[in-house]
């Protein structure tokens, strides 16, 4: 019965190549959120310090900025065949495309733009929390699954 319990524990014991997989991965979305709360924050900064011509004007310059750094993605993530990268390229094409329409949000609701700011940080920190948290799920389930097809395929021999 004691053995029995130890075949399990060692079981549901995650190897540290799975582990390690799951760091990089945390590791990768943690920079990229950072990366895009640091956007919104200078652009929050920016709005309150930057007279409005020249703060549309920078507006229409990040979008496009990011709009190629979507590109480059998408390129990387065609030549390579890696999906991580065609869903980092997703990302900031959205990041891109929020930045196009606060060109009008700005001109149009001028007193709340800071909270359409905070409001879109927001959902994209809601987003990659459910992001890692599926990936780290994901990750684990596949390994799971994996040892449990080789002990079939053992018995089975």
């Amino acid at each position: 019965m004691k053995n029995f319990g130890r075949v399990i524990e060692e079981k549901n014991k995650i190897p540290k190549e799975i582990k390690e997989k799951i760091g990089s991965q945390l590791f990768q979305n943690i920079i990229f959120a950072v990366i895009i709360f640091v956007y919104l924050g200078a652009l929050n900064l920016g709005m309150a310090n930057i007279p409005t011509e020249n703060y549309l004007m920078d507006l229409k310059v990040f979008s496009f900025i990011l709009l190629a750094i979507t590109i480059i993605f998408f390129e990387l993530a065609y030549n390579k065949d890696k999906s991580e990268l065609w869903l980092h390229g997703i990302e900031i094409m959205g990041v891109s495309i929020f930045t196009v329409y606060l060109i009008y949000f700005y001109s149009i609701y001028y007193n709340t733009f800071g909270n359409i700011l905070f409001s879109f940080a927001f959902v994209y920190f809601l987003y990659y929390a459910i992001k890692i948290i599926i990936m780290r799920r994901k990750t684990i389930k596949n390994y799971k699954n994996l040892t449990d097809i080789g002990e079939i395929v053992k018995k089975k021999e």
